[in-house]
């Protein structure tokens, strides 16, 4: 089974596909779904859960298992999504993660001071009337936390560069993809980061995690 996870944040749609057939597409929300039954993916499985980083002018789409940096002036964070599955429909999403903050400006994760999360972010299809009278079929949970630094999420192994999905604006947050896995790895100061700030007009891109560096 192939399966392929584009985020295009310019326009804020999330195209879900799986295999090599054609599913039912479904509206909800400006977000386009195949209702295809997606497969649970877990950090080192062999299900591939895509193999590009979606870089977009207000965040990211990481891949599963991979390291994604977070600078704001001298702290530092290191975010890894660990497992993403759907619920009763593709629109019911849960993806669960972890991140590290070090905020002594140091940058070094190895040492004891460093802030440790792990949590569960959902979510939810809308039910009700309409639009205006609809609310999430169940808790939800789209913010990402790291000691104080807290970014947006709206499904599978999104990042945004704000606290919310609808706020624009620089807010002296950068992200910087990584090919680590494992946060004894990381380097914040690695001269092959490259790292990533808001940006209204930036075109979306596309880069295979082996050509990250």
């Amino acid at each position: 089974m192939k399966l392929i996870i584009i985020i295009v944040f310019g326009l804020t749609v999330a195209l879900i596909t799986t295999g090599g057939e054609t599913g039912e597409s479904r509206q909800d929300d400006n977000k386009t779904y195949n209702t295809k039954k997606v497969q649970t993916a877990r950090s080192g499985s062999s299900i591939p859960f895509g193999n590009e980083v979606a870089i977009g002018g207000n965040g990211f789409s990481m891949i599963l298992g991979r390291i994604v940096l977070v600078r704001k002036d001298s702290q530092y964070c290191a975010i890894k999504f660990t497992e993403t599955w759907t619920g009763e429909t593709v629109i019911d999403n849960f993806t669960n993660y972890e991140s590290y903050y070090q905020g002594d400006g140091s940058g070094d994760f190895s040492k004891n001071n460093v802030q440790y999360n792990r949590e569960q972010l959902a979510e939810r299809r809308r039910v009700g009337l309409g639009r205006l009278w609809s609310y999430p079929a169940g808790p939800e949970n789209k913010q990402i936390k790291c000691g104080p630094i807290k970014l947006a999420w709206s499904g599978w192994c999104t990042v945004y560069f704000n606290e919310h999905v609808w706020e624009s604006g620089d807010r002296g947050i950068e992200l910087a993809p990584t090919k680590w896995t494992d946060i004894s790895q990381v380097n914040v100061f690695d001269p092959r980061l490259k790292w990533y700030r808001y940006d209204e007009k930036g075109k979306d891109k596309f880069i295979p995690i082996d050509e990250l560096w």
